[in-house]
């Protein structure tokens, strides 16, 4: 690098120096036309000249690349003329073999009667290697600025410069700008049980993942056929990483704006693959958003915006991912409202709890309750759980939730036992942020013990995809809840991991067959409705466990069932989830419910 007015670093020197245990000093005199009349025996030996090479000619002409000529010329101009503060230029100066070494230069001119410089003795020394440290160190604080230290990719900052630069382009060409917002799941629980260290590599891995994922399907002929003549498209995309758990992906000038799902599509699939490291048990999953310029935003923080919005409605895709829509913005704005209120529903006394009857399978009398939370706001009416339940757990809220849930469950069934109406099992559902924390132990345990309710009567209910987050933490948890006499269900079997091996590892005693089955059933009449709800059952009995049908909606259903010889049954042909004055007058009642309409709960 070329700069005018450095300092001068006398003692750097070069190699030859040093090993002569002498400092080297460069020396010339030149005219008042600049042409050299002196150079020292360092000066022609740092180039490889003889004096005879150089005598008599303009020094700038033989020391002095052409393209830095001016540069240089001006800079020792202004320095002979006392016109920069330091007397010190840095120059190129161009050896006989072609080489290159940076020397600092300090101009001295010798004055004639007129006031006119007679000669300018000039001396220097090689600054070559301090140079060029100093221009590493300043690339790497440049590169530190732009790019992120963990995944080496460009920064949040870097991205949005880039994308404005592209938004112009795409103005002026015609062209689509397409930008991808990819959110890895489950990151913050990984990092929670596994570590910081563990939650960095995964990072450093995707963001690998993602940018050889978009650069292999950059490089590729597009899916879609180009007319004749026709740039590739993404040719300069670029991948940055936009936050924590998040990555950005631009694809600029785009022809066919369809390039973006096929991108996605293989952003999915790459980041599905089996991790490695610390986490290599792992599967992480991805969501993303797909925004589009100019259709969906012509301004980089509006594109973005948009993307997020996508990318929300793409963590409940099949695909995983999900194009911008307008409508989207509405249904942004009603999430931000709920993220906004949500923390504060329970101080207000907003949430409550209802209960939705297991039946058992012969007498369909009740004998057992899954709680559920509910959540009553004064301006946004009821709002379902599959709407506030996933924010609980993004916002970190889920686990007071949890906890109240299970306290007003457990109270309301000691109640009703000491009121004499039974020993009914009450299910609670627990997260799989719940079942990384081993508060939850201490806190089931204490709710126990100050209601009086027998540990046997409580049922934890954990997904298989929530177990299967940290098989080992939550295998943990459940079986010291489990040695303590609470029960463990595994709810929506059959839609998760599946992993038979699992089941004793985590100490289940009831499995829950998803409703799923029951509707696939339905959808393929030709198939054998009963074979494969029949292959779970016989598994549970293999096992000792029990086994539950969920989402029995139908008589038909119910028809379907009976022979597979199940222990209970729950679904709205038996009841919806209703509230706890509800569950007191059915418990009282006693009565079977669904098979006769007169008494269903409807």
């Amino acid at each position: 690098m070329l700069a005018e007015g450095a300092g001068c670093r006398p003692q750097v020197g070069g190699r030859d120096e040093r090993a002569a245990g002498r400092q080297i000093v460069l020396a010339m005199i030149t005219d008042a036309d600049g042409r050299l009349a002196f150079a020292n025996g360092d000066l022609l030996a740092l180039g490889g000249w003889r004096w005879s090479d150089l005598s008599g000619r303009p020094w700038h002409e033989v020391l002095i690349a052409p393209e830095h000529r001016r540069r240089v010329v001006r800079a020792f101009d202004r320095a002979v003329a006392g016109k920069d503060e330091t007397a010190c230029v840095e120059a190129p100066l161009r050896t006989s073999d072609g080489r290159v070494r940076i020397v600092a230069w300090s101009a001295t001119p010798s004055l004639g009667e007129d006031g006119r410089p007679t000669s300018v003795t000039s001396v220097g020394v090689d600054v070559t290697r301090w140079t060029e440290e100093r221009d590493l160190l300043a690339a790497e604080r440049d590169f530190d600025a732009s790019h992120d230290r963990l995944t080496g990719l460009p920064n949040a900052s870097t991205f949005r410069w880039r994308l404005g630069s592209e938004l112009s382009a795409g103005r002026r060409s015609g062209r689509s700008t397409g930008v991808l917002l990819v959110a890895l799941d489950r990151l913050r629980t990984v990092v929670e049980t596994l570590g910081q260290e563990a939650g960095e590599q995964l990072v450093a891995e995707m963001g690998e993942r993602v940018s050889d994922c978009v650069g292999a399907a950059a490089g590729r002929t597009p899916s879609l056929t180009l007319p004749a003549g026709t740039p590739e498209p993404m040719s300069a995309w670029m991948v940055a990483r936009w936050s924590d758990d998040e990555f950005a992906v631009l694809l600029p000038g785009l022809v066919f704006p369809e390039e973006t799902v096929y991108m996605a599509r293989s952003i999915v699939a790459t980041v599905a693959a089996p991790c490695t490291g610390s986490a290599a048990d792992l599967r992480l999953s991805a969501a993303i958003g797909i925004a589009l310029a100019p259709s969906d935003g012509d301004h980089p923080a509006t594109l973005m915006r948009h993307a997020a919005m996508a990318q929300h409605a793409g963590r409940t895709s099949t695909e995983h991912m999900v194009r911008f829509v307008p409508a989207l913005s509405q249904e942004a704005e009603g999430r931000l409202l709920i993220e906004q209120q949500l923390p504060l529903a329970l101080e207000r006394g907003e949430l409550s709890v209802a209960y939705q009857p297991e039946v058992d399978a012969v007498s369909h009398r009740i004998v057992g309750l899954e709680a559920l939370a509910r959540w009553h706001h004064p301006v946004l009416g009821e709002v379902p759980p599959v709407r506030f339940i996933p924010i609980a757990e993004e916002i970190g809220v889920i686990a007071e939730i949890g906890q109240f849930v299970l306290q007003s469950a457990v109270r309301h069934a000691a109640q009703w036992r000491s009121d004499g109406l039974g020993d009914v099992r009450v299910a609670v559902n627990v997260s799989a942020h719940q079942l990384t924390d081993r508060s939850l132990v201490a806190a089931v345990l204490e709710c126990l013990d100050q209601t009086g309710f027998p540990a046997h009567l409580l049922e934890l209910e954990v997904t298989e995809s929530a177990a299967m987050v940290d098989a080992q933490a939550a295998a943990d948890v459940l079986g010291e809840l489990s040695r303590q006499g609470v029960t463990i269900s595994l709810d929506d079997f059959g839609t998760g991991y599946s992993n038979i091996g699992k089941l004793h590892h985590l100490a289940v005693s009831t499995i829950k067959i998803d409703r799923s089955f029951l509707l696939e059933d339905e959808a393929n009449p030709s198939s054998d409705p009963g074979a494969l709800i029949h292959a779970v059952v016989t598994l549970g009995r293999n096992l000792g466990l029990r086994v539950i049908a969920e989402g029995v909606e139908t008589e038909e259903q119910l028809s379907r069932l009976q022979p597979q010889g199940l222990d209970a049954y729950q679904g709205f042909l038996f009841s919806r989830p209703v509230p706890a004055a509800e569950i007191l007058r059915l418990l009282r009642e006693g009565r079977p419910l669904g098979s006769d309409p007169g008494i269903r709960i409807a």
